[in-house]
């Protein structure tokens, strides 16, 4: 078999491939992708499916209960007639509770899609950038690499700069780089995808949330129904026991049929009360467990928000260093003023001043906590000992020192070392933080 070199490869082909390189690069801007994974779809697939299939129960059930109440009169029905009718009252009532929560958990698992491919689509749309980049760098630089035209192929040309021209574009398009557009080619596929899913998971919480709404009011249907027949059939016990009393000196056989008969409403009554009292501490748990997501997810985002905003490396600020201390220039007169007088008293003071960014990082985590929350969003006052976030601490800034007296962290505000400090550092203008007695900085935080 004989291989062309790519060099010798007619003027057409070569013409083809840097057309085709062109357009894709031109093109590939507007591609876009959204690659859902299949578990995603079939979420969005299932719970559709489920609305769908408990809508016709539902209906059927609501029926069922509307028929048995509104043909009885609670207070001369049989006992069996009125416990069936608080049965189905009752199950019309658990269907669309159990419906409710249903349909909002199909919004929460859309909108859970929708933020997995929002984020998945700005990685994807960072990486799309990156690579036009680097082709269209690729592009120039094989162009401007070409230094003059030279050799027999190339003068034979009409116009031998536009003959070298395409040499170095055609050499471009078979060269390594062609992974490259293959990578672009992907990206644009695979941004289109996640964006489609995207737009199905906003459309199917969209659906779910106005299912949820007519759900609700159904329910608040039914639950108005069950109240009103459980109003009355209470009401029919109370009186129906006390004509019990009675009746019994008339016929005490006559009276423990309709007792029995009555103890079995207020039994079905009861059941109906617990069942109620289950309801409302499943509701009060969701509400609590969607407060806290939500704060969860408000916390993470400061979080993340602060994360950010924090330069883990040093910031050039202007520190030196004096008596052992590294601080900003700003208080350096004020440390050594103080470390001075503290010395004419008979104190022997080391430590700490300066700390990077990444060393409060590193701080956090060991005094409060590895997870991303617990470093850049637990209050400061929970950690041990208190340890101020990434970004919010004066030893970042060299504005704080923290104190000891002969190699040993000064802990307690009773000893004569930090009488001492509470007379001294005023003077200077440092200020003590309370919880923290070796801790000293210009405004006490």
């Amino acid at each position: 078999m004989t291989v062309r070199s790519p060099c010798r490869s007619s003027r057409p082909a070569r013409r083809r491939r840097w057309l085709a390189v062109l357009a894709l690069l031109c093109t590939v801007a507007a591609a876009a992708g959204s690659a859902s994974a299949q578990s995603d779809e079939e979420i969005i697939r299932q719970s559709r499916q489920v609305v769908r299939d408990t809508k016709a129960q539902r209906e059927a059930l609501d029926r069922a209960a509307e028929a048995a109440a509104g043909s009885l009169d609670a207070a001369t029905a049989e006992a069996e007639d009125l416990i069936d009718a608080l049965n189905k009252a009752q199950a019309s009532v658990d269907a669309q509770q159990a419906a409710l929560d249903e349909a909002e958990r199909a919004v929460m698992d859309a909108e859970a899609i929708v933020k997995e491919a929002e984020a998945r689509i700005s990685e994807l749309e960072d990486e799309l950038l990156a690579t036009q980049e680097g082709l269209r760098e690729a592009v120039i630089e094989s162009y401007v690499s070409f230094q003059a035209p030279t050799g027999t192929f190339s003068v034979l040309g009409s116009d031998p700069w536009q003959n070298a021209h395409e040499e170095a574009l055609a050499g471009f398009a078979t060269g390594s780089r062609i992974d490259d557009i293959d990578e672009l080619r992907r990206i644009g596929e695979e941004l289109e995808r996640w964006r489609l899913q995207a737009v199905e998971a906003a459309d199917a919480a969209e659906a779910h949330r106005r299912a949820a709404a007519l759900i609700l009011a159904d329910l608040r249907t039914a639950v108005d129904r069950e109240a009103e027949l459980s109003v009355a059939a209470e009401e029919r016990v109370e009186r129906r026991l006390y004509e019990v009393q009675t009746i019994r000196q008339l016929d005490a056989d006559l009276a423990a049929e309709i007792e029995a008969a009555e103890r079995r409403v207020a039994d079905a009554l009861a059941r109906q009360r617990a069942e109620e009292e289950a309801r409302r501490r499943a509701e009060e748990a969701r509400r609590r467990a969607e407060e806290a997501r939500l704060r969860a997810e408000q916390e993470a985002a400061e979080g993340r928000a602060l994360a950010e905003s924090v330069d883990p490396s040093d910031s050039g600020l202007p520190l030196v260093w004096v008596r052992g201390f590294e601080v900003h220039e700003q208080i350096a007169d004020a440390v050594d003023g103080l470390v001075a007088a503290m010395e004419a008293e008979g104190f022997n003071l080391g430590g700490w001043g300066y700390r990077t960014a990444q060393e409060q990082i590193n701080l956090r985590r060991s005094n409060c906590g590895t997870s991303e929350w617990e470093i850049w969003s637990k209050p400061s006052s929970t950690c041990r000992p208190p340890t101020a976030r990434p970004g919010r601490s004066n030893h970042e800034r060299g504005l704080a020192i923290d104190l000891t007296n002969n190699g040993r962290l000064i802990t307690s505000r009773n000893s004569a070392v930090f009488q001492a400090l509470q007379r001294l550092a005023p003077q200077f203008g440092l200020k003590n933080l309370p919880s923290e007695p070796w801790h000293w900085s210009v405004d006490g935080r």
